[in-house]
């Protein structure tokens, strides 16, 4: 067996002196180095020489096996070995190089140092071994003085510590890589937290005390002042977690996050530290630490790469959560939107159902009027009392949601006061900036139990409701009944066949009421009028489906195309020699107001080739009055085109004589209600009277509308009227009707 040489007494003297008066020992612990040999006095020389050495700041620790099967089992269990001293020969020849082999590739210790020594260099060259072995050094016993084994075990150590500061970079970044995909996926803050706190102790290598502060309340509103405070914690914390920061005292972590807040930054203390995650949207986040060990330099600098991390993740929860929260939620009143009440009612429809909830709208009357005499601040305002005062009638368990402008969504269990009570909250004025507003509102209500098919399917039940409550007037309600869906299902459809009818040309046709001087019983015009009957032979009042292509604005549509075909017809007409009276046309209001009105009828007599003269439209005495000064100059443009211009249904509106000067009419036509309640002795001082002779001393002409007797036609010649329309004469025909009547009077 081969024994490590004694060295020189003064050698070991000198190294006890010099090494003792400049150490400075780490605190990480001491540096282990495994003597492998098969001599007893190679581990008493080893251990003698070695004792009190410091190096790289550290002291030693000592481990002895002395077989190769002994060392094998030892760094089994023991993996954080600096340096192992080895020797070639034990219980076989090259013992010593067949452990170098199951240290690297069976217990996979790379990061160990491994340094041969021999007393036999015969049994392994040097220039093979190097070659085939991974080995780190390679030393006779001979060579192995006190100075010369310091110096070797030296170099090996700081190169332990160099390849495991480079392992330790290395799992470290491969840690922030992982971390940094994973905190992305969290979407809301308590998720998030949790997985901060989690890859902090992984990057530490050991469960960790800390905890992840923020706003314990998330509204997505920027600038709301949110309460601080823990959000989760783990260790010695986790009894914190939930609690607001002015709840922890003076304990450090306070101390540390107000210390990080101010200075906006990382705080990093001897056994802790805090993250500071910066401000985003208002939002603020931190995370406080109780560092394992005293931070080094590696640690504080993955920390604080990490952070970057942090800092996005948070930033990436903030984004999610605004955008949750403007996606769900008014801004304004805070209350869930209609998606957020539609998914909330879905998921508790069977309980609901159940405990004989009820579902409402709320609409609240004429708001827009609000908004635009007192200004969107205002309403904001009104609307944030409306929620305060549902909220406060409906109690904590209801929903309430803000589902349009100004209409609300309300899902509770109605009380003693029945569902109409709701609309109680309307009953005092609203305070808004010095003006106090009374409000009215109508509702719609069905029970959840009623319908099935979900939420969206109550809403529009109760929608429905809403809208017949709407035709009653202001603050009133109706409740969801089956005969209100049977009705609207009736419009719809017929107005589906109605736009079918439109757009296919079938079923919507003209008829022609004709208008004659009773003087000489001359045909001197016609009302066109639209009659729409369905492919099998049923025929639908006009004042069934007009009010509901009023409604539904598809009125402005069959009023350009009622407008082309009477152009069309009276081309017809005049082709086939007919005389040349003319056609009064009906132009809805909604039509009046659309803004290429005038062009589109200059294009439509410019393409059929209808001579203007021929064409008198008639407007309401309504339209004529919306805007007075508007109405004029369409008119005036109308009248340059060379059409005429009659007010329909005169008498039945508000107009005064000033307005009606005004507006350059040619023509007054007399509503049938004013014709019918004519008789002999009503005749001097009735509203037909009047208007004959308003109409005479603005020099307009007249024409009395809905003449059904000898009586009324004679009374009304009397007063002065030239022209007459009614069934006296003639009902609405079609137009090849109209031309044998015609025909037939001139026989």
């Amino acid at each position: 067996m081969n024994i490590l040489p004694s060295p020189r007494p003064e050698e070991l003297v000198e190294f006890l002196e010099d090494e003792e008066a400049s150490v400075v020992v780490s605190a990480e612990g001491r540096w282990k180095v495994l003597i492998v040999d098969d001599d007893a006095e190679v581990h008493q020389a080893t251990r003698f020489a070695l004792k009190g050495a410091q190096i790289v700041g550290r002291g030693l620790e000592l481990l002895h096996a002395f077989s190769a099967q002994e060392a094998r089992a030892l760094l089994g269990k023991c993996r954080d070995v600096a340096v192992i001293l080895l020797d070639v020969v034990m219980e076989r020849h090259d013992a010593g190089l067949r452990l170098v082999r199951v240290i690297r590739h069976e217990l996979g210790l790379n990061d160990v140092r491994i340094i041969l020594r021999t007393g036999q260099p015969g049994y392994a060259p040097e220039l093979g071994v190097i070659r085939e072995y991974d080995i780190n050094d390679y030393r006779t016993k001979a060579e192995l003085t006190h100075t010369r084994l310091i110096t070797t075990l030296t170099a090996a150590i700081r190169a332990y510590e160099q390849i495991c500061s480079l392992n330790a970079n290395r799992r470290g970044l491969e840690l922030l890589i992982e971390t940094g995909n994973q905190l992305f996926i969290p979407r809301d803050v308590g998720a998030f937290a949790s997985v901060v706190l989690q890859h902090l102790g992984s990057l530490l290598g050991s469960p960790v005390n800390a905890i992840f502060c923020g706003p314990l309340a998330w509204h997505g509103v920027p600038g709301d002042q949110e309460e601080l405070g823990v959000i989760a914690a783990t260790g010695a914390y986790a009894a914190w977690s939930g609690r607001g920061l002015g709840e922890l005292g003076d304990a450090p972590p306070r101390r540390a996050f107000r210390h990080a807040r101010a200075k906006g930054g990382h705080v990093f203390e001897a056994t802790s530290c805090c993250l500071y995650l910066g401000r985003i949207h208002g939002k603020e986040a931190m995370v406080y630490l109780d560092l394992p060990v005293v931070a080094n330099e590696l640690t504080r600098r993955l920390i604080e790469v990490l952070c970057v991390n942090l800092r996005v993740g948070f930033e990436n929860v903030v984004l999610f959560q605004r955008l949750n929260f403007f996606a769900y939620f008014d801004p304004l009143t805070r209350l869930p939107n209609r998606t957020r009440f539609l998914d909330d009612l879905d998921g508790r429809l069977p309980i609901l159902a159940a405990a004989g909830w009820t579902l409402g709208i709320i609409d609240i009357v004429r708001f827009s009027e609000l908004n635009d005499a007192l200004g969107h601040r205002s309403g904001d305002m009104l609307l944030v009392e409306v929620t305060q005062r549902l909220q406060a009638l409906l109690g904590p368990d209801a929903l309430v949601a803000r589902v349009a402008g100004d209409a609300f969504g309300v899902c509770w269990l109605p009380g003693a006061g029945g569902v109409g009570a709701v609309l109680n909250v309307f009953s005092a004025p609203f305070a808004v900036r010095g003006h106090s507003i009374p409000m009215r509102a109508r509702a719609g209500f069905v029970s959840v139990a009623q319908i099935s098919g979900g939420a969206v399917e109550l809403l529009k039940r109760a929608n429905l409701a809403l809208s017949h409550a709407k035709q009653e007037g202001d603050q009133h309600w109706r409740f969801f009944s089956t005969e209100m869906e049977s009705s609207t299902q009736n419009r719809v459809q017929l107005l589906n066949e109605l736009r079918s009818a439109l757009h296919l040309h079938k079923g919507l046709e003209l008829h022609y009421q004709p208008q004659v001087s009773p003087l000489h019983g001359q045909v001197v015009g016609c009302e066109a009028l639209i009659r729409w009957i369905k492919p099998h032979g049923e025929m639908v009042a006009p004042d069934v489906f007009i009010p509901l292509a009023e409604y539904t604005g598809l009125i402005v549509e069959i009023g350009d195309w009622v407008f082309a075909e009477a152009c069309r017809q009276i081309v017809r007409w005049d082709n086939e020699g007919l005389p040349r009276f003319r056609v009064g046309i009906n132009i809805s209001a909604a039509q009046f107001r659309e803004p290429d009105f005038v062009a589109k009828i200059a294009a439509t007599i410019a393409t059929t080739g209808v001579n203007p003269a021929r064409l008198e439209l008639e407007i309401t005495e309504s339209v004529a009055m919306e805007d007075p000064e508007s109405v004029a100059r369409q008119l005036r443009e109308l009248k340059a085109l060379g059409l005429r211009v009659a007010v329909d249904d005169f008498g039945c509106g508000f107009s005064s004589l000033g307005s009606l000067n005004r507006l350059p009419f040619d023509r007054v036509k007399i509503d049938k209600a004013f014709v019918r309640e004519l008789t002999p002795e009503t005749s001097e001082d009735c509203i037909a009277t009047m208007i004959v002779k308003l109409a005479r001393s603005l020099g307009l002409e007249v024409t009395a509308e809905g003449v059904e007797t000898e009586s009324q036609a004679r009374l009304l010649e009397e007063m002065g009227c030239k022209e007459m329309q009614g069934y006296l004469y003639g009902k609405p025909m079609n137009a090849h009707a109209l031309e044998a009547w015609i025909r037939g009077r001139a026989t």
